[in-house]
């Protein structure tokens, strides 16, 4: 493993922030099946909350073995608004937004910040390669179950405004740009990623939004 004292600090601060991330995953799949009449969706969600809660699990293994005495957890505030917008989405039994939010939208983000992470691993000569993959590949079909049930849904997303999941995501972002600068990332970079990794309807529904705002 080719890590110094202060990468791994930084690094299992990343993977606090995936931990509140997975946590939040979890919690809000496991709602999302009660809510749900469709038994091969329900067995779905159910399986998803298991997964988030393993990866939940992988990701505190690592960071009690990168970081035994702990870190802070980065973009702490923004995670707990994105949960709260969720609980609420749930909360009114409101499935497509409680989907959007999370499928859609964090497993998007998600996405990105694992494959980066798995970049950075790489470049580190961190073992466990098979269970990295193993995560991402179920946090992509968690983002594709989203898509999807949006192309599904017979809703229209006009009254959803994605656009408030997207900019709690952007402002989470950029409250980590020490983080990133640390690995030499830049977090304008990841945000165009993540928009870029969403469907065609969210991002411009949330570009008509803007543009009305201005």
């Amino acid at each position: 493993m080719n890590i110094g004292a202060d990468e791994k600090k930084h690094i299992a601060r990343y993977l606090k922030f995936l931990l509140c991330c997975e946590q939040m995953a979890q919690r809000c799949s496991a709602r999302q099946a009660k809510l749900i009449d469709d038994k091969q969706m329900k067995r779905f969600l159910i399986r998803q909350s298991r997964q988030e809660k393993f990866h939940a699990m992988t990701f505190q293994s690592g960071i009690l073995f990168l970081a035994p005495k702990g870190v802070n957890t980065p973009a702490k505030k923004h995670t707990e608004l994105y949960g709260a917008l969720l609980d609420e989405a749930n909360t009114k039994h409101d499935l497509l937004s409680s989907v959007i939010g999370l499928q859609v939208v964090l497993e998007g983000m998600g996405e990105i910040a694992l494959s980066r992470l798995e970049f950075g691993m790489k470049q580190r000569e961190v073992g466990l390669q098979k269970l990295r993959r193993a995560i991402l590949a179920q946090e992509d079909a968690h983002h594709e179950f989203g898509l999807d049930y949006l192309r599904q849904s017979r809703s229209s997303i006009i009254s959803i405004q994605p656009e408030t999941y997207l900019a709690v995501i952007d402002d989470m972002l950029i409250s980590m740009q020490n983080l990133f600068e640390f690995f030499d990332e830049d977090c304008d970079q990841y945000i165009a990623d993540f928009r870029n990794n969403l469907p065609d309807q969210i991002y411009s529904h949330a570009l008509s939004h803007n543009t009305h705002a201005q």
